[in-house]
């Protein structure tokens, strides 16, 4: 009877853990929530509803599917700030690192004919990346169901995870207004508006760790577009909830792989938490590159970009290292 019971045994491990085959012994999960189901329906179930996605520069579809599961589909497009397989990459790594902060994502193809009654006349069709044979493919990402709030936390509110005070010239802002401040006259009109409140405490006791995940998160995938247009990608699940990282399209660039504003990004970062750090140290890129793999649209990433998360995770790590030999552990690991 010995070997029928490895076989159950062996069954039950792909039951638990279907996805990733990594080291996570219960899978992966957002927020403490399984992956599992909501990643099987989003890959698989069919369009039951569809409507024309609001708001963002970029055009996408709110979905519902046949069994009542509801998703965001980011088709592939031209539009520079709107890489679907930034999505997808986002979601694996977010995962691999055990942060559980991105919405289940996956790559998925649709039919055209399916989606386009959604779009109507909108004049950003013309960008979508439909194949000859009518299919597009792209990014569809968990609905999640709760209000999702913006994280308003005021001017200088960056040095909560620095050890030193705040800077001058905050680099959290969108690139056009960072370029602009540091480039300001004497008398000139800060970008920033210096009407918005100072920011006084954060609204929970975890939320400076979480930002500083976020901070190194983002230098990871590149995602250039989160701060600006007051904090409109920065969100919570509900009213002071946990930190979601959600709009991850704005990464992963095909061309430079170290980006000058988001090095600046790293660089006024002082304060950490340990375990993502940690996480950062054994992030192993061809391991990462074999859960990539596994997503219906693989490949995802191509060897360049590949080559500059790797760039990207020893650069994070040779930050970590100088701030720890100038701060000391105690200053620098906070949380």
């Amino acid at each position: 009877m010995r070997v029928p019971r490895l076989l159950s045994l062996a069954l039950l491990s792909l039951l638990v853990c279907p996805l990733f085959g990594s080291s996570q012994e219960l899978g992966p999960a957002f927020l403490g929530e399984p992956d599992a189901a909501r990643i099987s329906a989003l890959r698989t179930q069919k369009i039951a509803e569809v409507t024309k996605g609001r708001g963002g520069r970029s055009l996408a579809f709110k979905i519902t599917l046949a069994d009542g599961t509801r998703g965001y589909f980011k088709p592939k497009q031209t539009f520079s700030a709107a890489h679907w397989y930034s999505e997808v990459a986002a979601y694996y790594l977010d995962r691999e690192l055990g942060l559980d902060r991105v919405p289940p994502t996956t790559g998925r193809t649709f039919d055209w004919s399916e989606l386009e009654s959604a779009a109507g006349r909108d004049e950003r069709v013309s960008e979508l990346g439909t194949d000859k044979d009518g299919a597009i493919k792209g990014a569809f990402i968990w609905w999640i169901p709760e209000s999702l709030k913006r994280v308003r936390m005021g001017r200088k509110w960056e040095r909560w995870v620095r050890v030193q005070k705040s800077l001058p010239i905050t680099p959290y802002q969108r690139p056009v207004d960072y370029r602009s401040d540091l480039n300001r006259r004497p008398g000139v009109r800060e970008a920033t508006d210096p009407n918005r409140p100072v920011a006084q405490a954060p609204d929970t006791e975890g939320r400076p760790a979480e930002l500083s995940d976020l901070i190194v998160f983002d230098y990871l995938t590149q995602n250039v577009d989160r701060w600006g247009g007051d904090f409109t990608n920065v969100r919570s699940r509900g009213a002071s909830g946990p930190l979601i990282y959600m709009d991850n399209g704005a990464g992963f660039w095909l061309g430079e792989q170290r980006l000058g504003l988001m090095e600046a990004r790293l660089k006024a970062l002082q304060r950490f938490r340990r375990s993502t750090i940690e996480a950062v140290r054994a992030l192993d890129i061809e391991r990462f590159k074999a859960l990539l793999a596994s997503d219906p649209l693989a490949p995802v990433l191509n060897e360049k970009q590949l080559d500059g998360l790797r760039q990207r995770r020893d650069a994070v790590l040779e930050h970590v290292d100088a701030m720890l030999a100038r701060f000391g552990e105690t200053r620098v690991f906070a949380w």
